[in-house]
């Protein structure tokens, strides 16, 4: 039988104290900038790119609900390819190249149609070329994928960062996790406060693409430095491949009789099973 890897050892101690804030920086700068857009999009789809109380809402619903879809797809591919670090990073830098892109699409003329009375009707103003609407709603949806791979990862690697063999670090994961979904509560109270939506009013649309950008950049870079100190797992393989080769498995056996002697079936423990071993990068 294989050996199971010794998950004490390391290349270097835990620093769960400096890491789980940092990973826990990324979760609330992605929440800050989704509520940052959401929080004003219809207003802009409505005034800006003039279109109607129902193509709004309806475009916001299918942006929103496949913002909270790709998580899917992220964990996915941080399962199978690139480990929890690597989606971060990579889901990161593409959250902050979208907002950047979402800001310059509200920022200059060329990228949105001439500005119209907000008084006026709908039909008297002139509507975004194809490239505009192209280039807006391609930056909305690169903010989903990037989200996908935020969202689905930044809980588990902040978990990946305390020893199991310690008691102690045991304890303090239950803990920092309970402070996690308090604060993050609190985070979504503080932004149903209409902060932004004032700052459009006051500053202009600029404003809020910029001020989460600039936030998802530094905390961004603040990541990527903190590398040497994170606890790194290898990729152990999809869960929705498994799942799949089961399904596969399972079809082209459904023909064969079932043993007499049950002793006799293959049966792999958890304990030694692929998706529960896990190795240090």
């Amino acid at each position: 039988m294989p050996n199971r890897p010794n998950m004490s050892r390391r290349d270097h101690p835990y620093h769960w104290e400096e890491t789980c804030h940092v990973i826990f920086a990324c979760e609330v700068a992605e929440l800050v900038a989704y509520y940052a857009i959401s929080s004003t999009l219809t207003v802009y789809l409505t005034t800006v790119l003039q279109e109607t109380e129902a193509e709004a809402a309806r475009n916001y619903i299918i942006w929103a609900g496949t913002t909270f879809l790709t998580p899917i797809i992220g964990a996915f591919v941080a399962d199978a390819f690139l480990s929890r670090y690597w989606t971060i990073v990579w889901s990161m830098i593409i959250y902050f190249l979208a907002l950047v892109c979402v800001t310059v699409s509200m920022s200059f003329e060329r990228f949105k149609p001439p500005t119209c009375d907000h008084h006026l009707l709908t039909t008297m103003c002139d509507k975004p070329s194809v490239p505009q609407r192209v280039f807006f709603y391609g930056s909305l949806y690169l903010m989903a994928l990037g989200a996908g791979g935020i969202k689905a990862c930044v809980t588990a690697f902040s978990a990946d960062q305390f020893d199991d063999t310690d008691p102690g670090q045991k304890h303090e994961r239950v803990s920092f996790m309970n402070w996690w979904w308090f604060s993050l509560s609190i985070e979504r109270v503080i932004d149903s406060l209409a902060f932004f939506p004032w700052v459009q009013e006051q500053y202009g649309w600029v404003w809020v693409g910029a001020i989460p950008a600039g936030i998802v950049g530094f905390v961004t870079l603040s990541f990527i430095i903190a590398h040497p100190l994170y606890y790194h797992q290898t990729p152990s393989g999809s869960a929705f491949t498994r799942v799949l080769q089961v399904l596969v498995a399972a079809y082209k056996k459904r023909n064969l009789e079932l043993q007499p002697d049950l002793h006799e079936l293959f049966d792999l423990s958890p304990y030694y099973s692929e998706v529960s071993i896990c190795v240090v990068a």
